[in-house]
């Protein structure tokens, strides 16, 4: 149970989001707020998810300055099998490397959604589709677990860390 909790913590340390401490429980039941959502709380989750939408178009499009766009000056993207991408100009030098190399076709399925100060939220999603390679155009499967932390400013929610892991058994 300890460590249980020891590796939630860790994870929500590592994505720069300590305020969901709050939510960490030895009851996975009991990790959401206790009361209900305010009708502000809805409002603020529907611009998350157009968030998520954005995202989408905008990577099934290779648009690079669309989901550049999408992130905060100081984002931060965890990808597996790749260094950390550190600040803006990281995060985009990632997504060129990415449209130089694969072409997706997926589609995002919010998993939750908690908006944990007026400032902070996360999102946790699943993703499905297709990777084409662009260097030979073999298609593979993808399937992803995805964990976005977002943060509020100007009034307009952005992504600023972003992890993402395969469900799809290794080959």
């Amino acid at each position: 149970m300890t460590d249980r909790r020891t590796a939630l913590r860790t994870s929500a340390a590592v994505f720069g989001a300590t305020a969901l401490g709050a939510f960490v429980s030895a009851d996975p039941a009991q990790a959401r707020p206790a009361q209900p959502p305010r009708s502000s709380d809805s409002a603020q989750r529907a611009e998350i998810v157009e968030v998520l939408k954005s995202y989408e178009r905008a990577l099934n499009a290779s648009d690079l300055a669309g989901v550049v766009q999408l992130y905060t000056g100081d984002a931060v993207v965890l990808a597996p099998g790749a260094p950390s991408a550190v600040g803006i100009d990281a995060v985009r030098a990632a997504y060129t490397g990415i449209f130089q190399a694969i072409d997706l076709d997926l589609t995002f399925e919010v998993a939750e959604v908690n908006v944990v100060s007026s400032s902070w939220a996360f999102l946790r999603s699943n993703s499905h589709g297709t990777v084409t390679i662009l260097a030979n155009g073999a298609q593979v499967p993808s399937s992803n677990q995805e964990l976005f932390v977002l943060n509020k400013s100007a009034g307009c929610w952005k992504l600023a860390r972003y992890s993402f892991s395969s469900v799809l058994p290794s080959a």
